[in-house]
């Protein structure tokens, strides 16, 4: 080659070179914030703008409702520890679903939960996701321009479209990035370790424990293939580990103590998903990395694939797969990326693949359901190795065009099929036209029939015609049913049993029913009072003696205590005298001691008092609670105070407490270090 064409190709090179350094400073630079901020506000412009734009599915029926009931509450100075709404009374605050205590949840609790605020939350957990998977792919390729890739192909991935009706599951998987970005920072200055922990924290205050769990479970398989691949000491990784699940646990427990009480006594406490779950991967979805159309999950209406349109949907992206393996071969990333994706990958495919079955053994996994659930981990995984294979190809053809046409294309296919195309990223159509509409209606229907301030409403099953699933929070209407997997135990057999014996209902104080037949309300004349005080008590030494006496009860005459028996004899007066849905209070006049039967169910932290006297409280009727009252005139106040709260917010307080000077000590101490000499 002649001199002057070999020094003409240099020159061009160089050029190259420098055309990719000058995009590497630029992806690197604060302005990369700006364009991350830009760029989720593109991608989400249909479902925060458009008037015709509205949250669906879970999002609507479940997270809505519960985080507006929420903020109203906090808003008006009160913690609402019990909700009388659903299921005839529930531990609302317990319920970790609600992300009560998920810090990124309270500007939009303050500033008040609408259906276009959830979307903003939707949005705001893609920006944390991009910038989160920026900064990891940043840390294990070196290449700001790849770790761009990696940002965009984990926040808009399918995983983040299929679930965006899952509030809770987006925001969990926003931080993984995070938690794993983080936890090698500390394994390399023990400074870090508050800050890991507080994220590992976050991830289970979100609200979804199953994706928390794989989260956390993630990190650890990631943190011990990251610290042995870069020579840490094994007890040093060890110790990471060990002290960010302590503290996170602490600086969680303000939620975690009182959602332990809630799962022991819901349905859930006897759930055993060891051998058997409803939605393991099913390799066809596996497709949709290629075909996002494979399913038609995008039209959602032509769906053709397995049940639960919002689990089988994965697309990130026609060049991930080509990029991805790239990375596999030539990336920097693929130890840590195989370590999140072989484990998860082969336990989504759940018990028949043979990982599941070990996995269920371990605290914790037993009782999830659902092991698609883990492909977050996957996702990020691939957006990893994709991000490394971008990297190894820049490099190798040092050309500015390439990662700008890489850019683009994967901008178009994207938005195209994982936004713009896709009826599973939010509703065409308005809340109200989709669930308020039914929902005023219903209200209206409801105030014109009953206006006794202890109304409760019975039906047989939840309906979209009452709007959305826990639109009882919002229309403040007390009912018998609900929409929550962790329904308590007692209730849910207490209302199945009243099915076959209709009179259960009476002395649930049902006041109204819901005729399904004809869709009318319709008055329940046999209803008993919120108080009731049967003639005869019928003992029962177990929860199950007490559910087998329900089909044949007569609750008019008749109540099956789980407590010590007593004759039922004298003349008793009871009057309601002021109700505020977590607090009865009573005067009444008895000739003899007599038992109480609420119509309440029973749930640990209801505590009854008479006269400043604690009683003790049973379950009565399996799902109801009673209590024994002395004889003569006098006041009874029955309440509910959680049993954990406290405790679990002394715990967060301190273990807050004690992460920000932990955190800030080094600062601190250098400070305000008193001058040498």
């Amino acid at each position: 080659m002649p001199p002057k064409t070999r020094r003409a190709r240099h020159a061009k090179q160089r050029a190259a070179v420098e055309s990719v350094d000058w995009l590497r400073r630029l992806a690197s630079g604060r302005a990369v914030w700006l364009l991350f901020i830009a760029a989720v506000l593109l991608f989400y412009a249909g479902a925060l703008f458009d008037e015709r734009a509205t949250i669906q599915w879970d999002a609507a029926d479940y997270y809505y409702s519960a985080q507006k009931y929420f903020a109203g509450q906090i808003r008006s100075g009160q913690l609402p520890y019990w909700a009388p709404y659903p299921y005839s009374g529930f531990p609302f605050l317990a319920d970790i679903q609600v992300g009560a205590w998920y810090p990124l949840n309270w500007p939009f609790f303050l500033i008040g939960i609408t259906p276009r605020a959830m979307e903003w939350e939707i949005a705001l957990h893609c920006l944390v996701a991009l910038s989160g998977a920026w900064l990891l792919a940043l840390e294990l390729t070196g290449d700001s321009v790849a770790a761009l890739f990696a940002g965009a192909l984990y926040a808009f991935s399918g995983y983040f479209t299929g679930h965006s009706s899952h509030t809770d599951m987006v925001q969990c998987a926003s931080l993984l990035p995070w938690l794993l970005w983080a936890g090698i920072a500390a394994l390399r200055r023990w400074r870090w370790l508050p800050a890991v922990a507080a994220i590992a924290a976050a991830s289970i205050l979100s609200g979804h424990f199953q994706t928390a769990l794989y989260a956390l479970a993630v990190f650890g398989l990631f943190l011990v293939a990251y610290g042995l691949q870069h020579r840490f000491a094994p007890w040093r990784i060890a110790a990471v580990l060990g002290c960010t699940v302590a503290l996170a646990i602490g600086l969680a427990a303000i939620q975690i103590l009182p959602g332990l009480e809630l799962t022991r006594e819901s349905n859930r406490a006897t759930a055993d998903f060891g051998h058997l779950t409803n939605a393991p991967l099913a390799p066809g979805a596996l497709l949709t990395l290629v075909d996002p159309d494979y399913y038609h999950a995008p039209s959602v209406e032509n769906y053709t694939g397995p049940e639960d349109i919002t689990q089988f949907y994965l697309y990130a992206g026609l060049l991930l797969v080509p990029l991805a393996a790239l990375g596999a071969l030539k990336g920097k990333a693929r130890l840590g990326a195989a370590a999140m994706a072989v484990p998860a990958l082969w336990y989504a495919f759940g018990p028949r693949a043979g990982l599941y079955l070990l996995v269920a053994r371990l605290p914790g996994f037993r009782s999830v359901r659902a092991p698609v659930h883990v492909w977050f981990v996957v996702a990020l995984a691939l957006a990893l190795l994709a991000a490394s294979g971008v990297s190894w190809l820049i490099g190798r053809f040092p050309y500015r065009w390439i990662p700008i046409a890489l850019a683009a294309v994967f901008a178009a296919d994207l938005w195209y099929w994982n936004m713009g195309n896709n009826a599973l990223a939010y509703a065409r159509a308005s809340f109200e036209e989709r669930y308020g509409n039914a929902q005023e209606r219903f209200r209206s229907v409801a105030a014109a029939t009953d206006n006794d301030p202890l109304r409760r409403i019975y039906a047989p099953f939840n309906s979209p015609s009452f709007g959305p699933f826990n639109a009882m929070l919002d229309t403040r209407m007390e009912v018998t049913y609900g929409y929550n997997p962790l329904e308590l135990a007692r209730y849910s057999a207490y209302i199945d049993a009243a099915k076959s014996n209709p009179r259960l209902l009476d002395s649930l104080a049902v006041t109204t029913k819901v005729d399904v037949s004809n869709g009318r309300l319709e008055p329940n004349p046999t209803a008993m009072a919120r108080v009731s005080t049967p003639r005869t008590l019928l003992v029962a030494h177990s929860q199950a003696e007490a559910a087998a006496k329900l089909p044949s009860l007569d609750p008019a005459s008749e109540a099956v205590v789980e407590g010590p028996a007593m004759p039922q004899s004298g003349a008793i007066r009871v009057e309601i005298r002021s109700y505020t849905g977590s607090e009865y209070r009573f005067s009444y006049q008895a000739t003899a001691p007599r038992f109480l039967r609420i119509a309440v169910p029973y749930f640990p932290g209801w505590r009854a008092e008479v006269d400043g006297r604690a009683l003790p409280v049973y379950p009565v009727d399996l799902a109801l609670s009673g209590v024994t009252v002395p004889a003569g005139s006098h006041d009874l106040v029955f309440r509910y105070q959680s049993n954990w709260f406290r405790t679990g917010a002394l715990i967060s307080a301190v273990s807050w407490i004690g992460a920000v000077v932990w955190f800030a000590w080094p600062w601190w101490s250098k400070r305000f270090r008193p001058p040498m000499g």
